[in-house]
């Protein structure tokens, strides 16, 4: 039997510190096709998760399975997940980790569950998180700038 524990009371991703993750964006055309499967691929293609080993797409597999559980309010084992999927636990982890690295699941002990309990939402919880580290900086840039008697042109913007 798979091992499942259900998610009693997710906070808000701007209120659970994670661990620092790596935020890649890459510029890839999105498929003329209307298959949801597709469309995910792109998506998980764009945020750069996709390892080029990964021929068969199992990343997206994975998390896809997170996804339905998280949206049902359950958080699942590595072992679970590779029940569900057809794989062997330890790509299972593989792919686990560099989700995790993306920012899109967390971790809670040895059961995972999607940062947020949409797509959507999650995609809005990374650009957030970019936005942030953006305004730092921007920030710290702008105070450099003064330092070193530099011009930034940030005056221009006010």
């Amino acid at each position: 039997m798979e091992k499942k524990r259900p998610i009693l009371h997710p906070e808000p991703a701007s209120q659970v510190r994670r661990a620092s993750f790596k935020i890649v964006i890459r510029r890839v055309e999105q498929p003329f096709s209307d298959r949801p499967i597709d469309e995910l691929e792109w998506i998980c293609q764009s945020l750069g998760f996709f390892e080029p080993i990964d021929r068969d797409k199992t990343a997206s597999q994975v998390f896809r399975e997170i996804i339905k559980a998280t949206e049902g309010g359950e958080a699942l084992t590595s072992s679970a997940i590779a029940q569900r999927v057809g794989m062997s636990r330890g790509s299972v982890i593989n792919h686990l980790n560099n989700l995790m690295r993306s920012g899109l699941i967390v971790r809670d002990g040895r059961f995972y569950s999607a940062r947020s309990r949409s797509i959507y939402r999650t995609i809005e919880e990374i650009e957030e998180d970019i936005e942030r580290i953006f305004a730092k900086m921007k920030k710290t840039a702008l105070e450099l700038d003064l330092d070193l008697g530099i011009k930034s042109g940030a005056e221009k913007q006010d």
